[in-house]
């Protein structure tokens, strides 16, 4: 059956085509909706609130409170993908599309006019006067910039991203390299000690606070915070010292340090904890770590062979294959991690 209107298409309801259908649709639009853009880093406010991402899909939703049919039991839906803004015309342009009589009529242009303004959002009026609640000392033990402070910085970048996008208040001021390490000024302190706290569980390393009175803000004394956070980036063979017995450091973990007695070769593991918290010293001595081919084994001895020099040497266990091993003073010691 044809369409009683156009006579064209076939008719899907009321003897009408979904074309004549849509067109004898009344579809209004009123009032307006102001929308505030941040030049510098694309955030937008509508209303009050400001917003990071998702901006046509936030459009949406308000429009179609602004969008209503003279058909009761309409399902009036704007397509978020189809909305441009007009900022010189001083318009919003969307598609929408309305459920009527469970049929989803084709899509119609309007537009709702609205003020579209350009403005710094207040993150990044923070951010041009350089304000942060927080500071992260990224450093080392032996104070010298290291490629941990890198591997630390990649760890924690996109952490860095998540943030920035959770939230307005959540950014990072600046970064600063030192020769010394990395510092990072954070918008605040609550994130500044999340990050420390996240770099404490992935690196051997401590963490010292310490807070400084800078003024006052909403009538209370406003205090900045420093986070030190000291990265181990000691090597494998570094020499370290404990109750007056001689260690060579084998392997470091997030957690734990494996220590080996230089004298007896018994392994000792030692916790973040113990370590900084104890009376545990190094030097900046460290035994030469070679590969090693093993030629002989047996009776828990192993003689070795180094690859380079063809010299031959003896070390405790059963070994085989090809070992890594320290050279202490002439004494062989096998790398076991």
């Amino acid at each position: 059956m044809k369409c009683i209107v156009c006579d064209k298409n076939e008719a899907v309801d009321h003897g009408q085509c979904l074309e004549c259908l849509s067109k004898g649709l009344q579809i209004s639009v009123t009032g307006s909706i102001d929308i505030t853009i941040c030049p510098k880093c694309g955030s937008y406010k509508i209303g009050n609130r400001w917003h990071r991402s998702a901006m046509k899909a936030n459009l949406a939703s308000k429009i179609e409170k602004h969008v209503s049919s003279g058909e009761t039991g309409t399902d009036l839906r704007v397509v978020a993908d189809s909305i441009e803004i007009k900022r010189t015309e001083g318009r919003i342009d969307f598609l929408v599309t309305a459920d009527y009589r469970n049929i989803v009529s084709q899509p119609r242009n309007l537009s709702i006019p609205g003020k579209i303004l350009l403005n710094s959002c207040p993150t990044c009026n923070k951010i041009t006067g350089s304000y942060y609640e927080a500071i992260i000392q990224m450093r080392t033990l032996d104070a010298e910039y290291s490629t941990i402070i890198d591997s630390a910085m990649d760890l924690i970048d996109p952490f860095l991203v998540n943030m920035e996008s959770s939230s307005n208040d959540s950014f990072v001021s600046k970064i600063v390299r030192l020769k010394e390490g990395l510092d990072l000024y954070i918008g605040k302190k609550n994130d500044a000690l999340k990050i420390s706290k996240f770099l404490h569980e992935n690196f051997f390393s401590e963490i010292k606070t310490t807070k400084k009175l800078a003024g006052r803000k909403e009538g209370e004394d406003f205090y900045r915070y420093t986070y030190l956070v000291r990265l181990m980036n000691l090597k494998a063979g570094t020499l370290m010292y404990h109750n007056g017995v001689t260690y060579i450091l084998e392997t470091a973990t997030a957690n734990t340090l494996k220590l080996i007695d230089a004298s007896s070769e018994r392994r000792v593991d030692v916790q973040q904890n113990d370590f900084y918290s104890g009376s545990y010293t190094y030097s900046n001595e460290v035994v030469p770590l070679r590969k090693y081919i093993v030629l002989a084994s047996g009776n828990d001895e192993t003689q070795i062979m180094d690859s380079v020099t063809f010299t031959t040497h003896f070390v405790k266990g059963n070994f085989s294959g090809e070992i890594s091993a320290f050279d202490y003073n002439g004494k062989f010691i096998v790398k076991r991690n």
